[in-house]
């Protein structure tokens, strides 16, 4: 349990809208490691961005978190080498406790870096506001660790930088600096929630590599969050794949590639591109349809209506429960399960006479 920084259980986050009830995260349990990377994958609106809000605790009405716990083994402040758990569900949202943890020791990257910064103040002075709320240090020191930490993550001039604002700035360099402000109290969980969107392919593997780097440097644990599995297979050790609020498989990251149990896992692999020396005839392979309304949840399994593996009166009747396929790969799918009268395969299932 000393490898444990965050022990998440049966966490559920609902929305509460007029068209219906949104379970964005529906009985998520995962653990991160200490100095770890954990990737996130899924379609867009598989509950991903949610469950890392959750972690953070700020999810916003009309959603909350209705159940589960969200464990953080803190390091004791007697400094004896010990740790202490702290469930962050059971902490008041904007309460002071959550807030030295939020920003300090649990800290997160969000999507879009033009959005996230504030127009009308300087990169700098965001960045600012942070150490002075989480640390003792005076206000000039306060701009050195800013500046340092700029240049920490490849900002040329980051004296100067430190005053420019978020539209001074290319997009690299925005997100950059958004990975600097979120580095710049040397936390124990990095979240990165899609850190490279819109970003192109260049500056996609600049800020890949200067994330890569300066997880191993300062030995934090990261929660990748991406729908791209070919980022999760260069960062990450292990991966948990979301599909409407549900894990539905997790494994380490070779076996995940090398032997994907759950359908909605073996199509997601189906549709990366390969680098081939002869020309490309065949068409990417698609998943057939959409991620459904969340608050038009299917009957069964929540993939039966997109499964090209689905068994009629089976999958859409019963809820998969998650199973132990082997030792670290757990997968949710009836495809595996003793009483659905078949036998698993990694390719689909074959009936047993």
């Amino acid at each position: 349990m000393d490898d444990t920084l965050l022990d998440i259980r049966n966490l559920k986050t609902y929305f509460y809208l007029d068209e219906g009830e949104v379970r964005a995260v529906d009985d998520v349990t995962v653990r991160i490691d200490r100095g770890k990377v954990l990737g996130v994958v899924g379609e867009s609106g598989c509950g991903k961005s949610v469950l890392a809000r959750s972690i953070m605790r700020i999810v916003r009405p009309p959603g909350r978190t209705v159940d589960g716990e969200i464990i953080y083994h803190r390091p004791t402040q007697n400094g004896d080498g010990g740790y202490e758990e702290i469930d962050l569900q059971q902490l008041p949202q904007d309460g002071d406790v959550m807030r030295r943890i939020r920003g300090a020791d649990i800290t997160m990257v969000f999507q879009e870096p033009m959005v996230s910064f504030s127009p009308v103040h300087t990169v700098g002075d965001q960045i600012v506001e942070g150490i002075l709320l989480h640390q003792e240090v005076t206000k000039e020191e306060a701009r050195e660790i800013a500046a340092d930490t700029l240049r920490k993550v490849g900002i040329p001039n980051p004296e100067q930088r430190v005053d420019s604002y978020p539209f001074n700035l290319s997009g690299g360099m925005r997100q950059r600096a958004m990975i600097a402000m979120a580095l710049s109290s040397s936390p124990s969980l990095l979240i990165a929630d899609e850190p490279t969107t819109a970003l192109d392919v260049t500056t996609q593997a600049q800020i890949l590599e200067l994330m890569a780097s300066l997880q191993r440097e300062l030995g934090m644990a990261m929660m990748l969050i991406t729908h791209n599995l070919g980022v999760v297979a260069q960062m990450a050790e292990e991966i948990i794949v979301m599909y409407l609020g549900k894990i539905v498989e997790r494994a380490d990251t070779a076996t995940l590639f090398r032997d994907p149990k759950h359908p909605y896992t073996q199509e997601l692999l189906k549709s990366i591109p390969q680098m081939r020396r002869e020309r490309q005839t065949t068409r990417l392979t698609a998943i057939s349809g959409t991620v459904p309304p969340p608050f038009i949840r299917p009957p069964g399994c929540p993939f039966h209506p997109r499964c090209p593996q689905a068994l009629p009166g089976v999958c859409d009747v019963q809820m998969p429960q998650t199973l132990e396929v082997e030792e670290g790969h757990s997968v949710r799918c009836l495809l595996y399960e003793n009483d659905a009268n078949t036998v698993a395969t990694g390719t689909g299932a074959i009936e047993r006479n």
